[in-house]
């Protein structure tokens, strides 16, 4: 009789620690799928913020932003379709459109700042989203929209560059990261319409 006794305490045992084991996998599962979620809605608000950060680089490099920057970066927004060989960057431009007067007075007051760091973590998200084809079109996008802005008031009469040292100092910083994005890319080769969901 001792023996009926024990054995089903120690079934009781080994259910116990199966429905433990299986709750920590359950609840490790949870766990990772709220980071990723979270990893998520961060890089999706670094992808609305990126041409934003990247045309106040490139125009306040010299230390101030003109008007024909201004009108430049916004121009070329609004031709987005024509200008953009990627889907991601013109949901990220159509986005900075939307955005364009809470994105300046934030930029204004104070609460975002001139910060490359930015560009590089936009840039770790999206290379974790699509395949190298896709990051190198997304790259050649963001290139056209760097230097685009960094031609708009520089040179004079066709006789010097456009581009100013100091924006070009920028634009070889972020073609460093560009360049970077495209060789550590290892994501989808196919648009993924949840990840353009921003």
């Amino acid at each position: 009789m001792a023996e009926n006794i024990e054995k089903p305490s120690e079934e009781k045992s080994n259910v116990e620690k199966m429905q433990e084991e299986s709750s920590a996998v359950a609840i490790g599962k949870v766990d990772k799928n709220i980071l990723i979620e979270k990893k998520n809605v961060v890089g999706k608000r670094l992808m609305r913020l990126l041409p934003f950060q990247v045309f106040i680089l490139v125009a306040d490099a010299d230390g101030k932003t003109d008007n024909k920057e201004v009108a430049q970066f916004r121009e070329f927004l609004s031709h987005r379709e024509k200008r953009c060989s990627n889907p991601y960057t013109q949901r990220m431009f159509h986005a900075t459109v939307v955005n364009y007067a809470g994105l300046t007075n934030r930029y204004l007051s104070g609460q975002i700042k001139k910060d490359i760091t930015i560009v590089q973590k936009a840039m770790d998200y999206i290379q974790e989203c699509v395949s190298p084809r896709l990051m190198e079109e997304i790259v050649n996008d963001l290139r056209e929209l760097s230097t685009s802005i960094a031609e708009a008031s520089g040179g004079f009469l066709g006789i010097t560059s456009p581009i100013s040292p100091e924006e070009q100092t920028v634009i070889n910083e972020l073609e460093e990261i560009f360049e970077q994005a495209i060789d550590l890319a290892s994501g989808e080769d196919l648009i993924d319409k949840k990840k353009l969901d921003f």
